[in-house]
């Protein structure tokens, strides 16, 4: 599946992708494989039903996640963590900060609905490393 390129907002904050079926790769930072932490968001559902990253917050601790980068190589990483953060509380440094090695960090909304502003009020982030290049 291709990914889009996210950039900032005017506010600092990650744009989020425009298809609810395309996640995205915010491209101002680390690719996937590089030493550091890569960041891909997508959305869990909308008004229509699932999108791309609605069964998330089921991975567990161990399983994998493929990437293959638009050269062709093909990278595993494996879970290492899932965490519900409120949104108001997002931890940007601990998602987005520097790691000693090549880190993965999956984004989407999750928790409470909150019918009113149509929105989640908080985020699932999956926490993942690097295992084959």
């Amino acid at each position: 599946m291709p990914l889009s390129a996210l950039t900032l907002n005017k506010n600092g904050t990650i744009k989020v992708p425009t298809s609810f079926s395309v996640p995205g790769w915010y491209n101002g930072d680390r690719s996937p494989g590089q030493k550091g932490s890569a960041v891909i968001l997508g959305h869990v559902d909308n008004n229509h039903g699932p999108a791309v990253f609605f069964y998330l917050d089921k991975l567990k601790l161990g399983n994998r996640v493929d990437v293959t980068l638009a050269d062709g190589r093909k990278l595993v990483f494996a879970v290492i963590g899932v965490r519900m953060y409120k949104k108001s509380k997002f931890p940007d440094q601990l998602v987005y900060g520097s790691r000693t090695y090549p880190a993965l960090q999956l984004v989407t909304c999750g928790g409470i609905f909150d019918p009113s502003t149509g929105h989640y009020l908080s985020n699932i982030v999956v926490f993942t490393a690097l295992i084959k290049s």
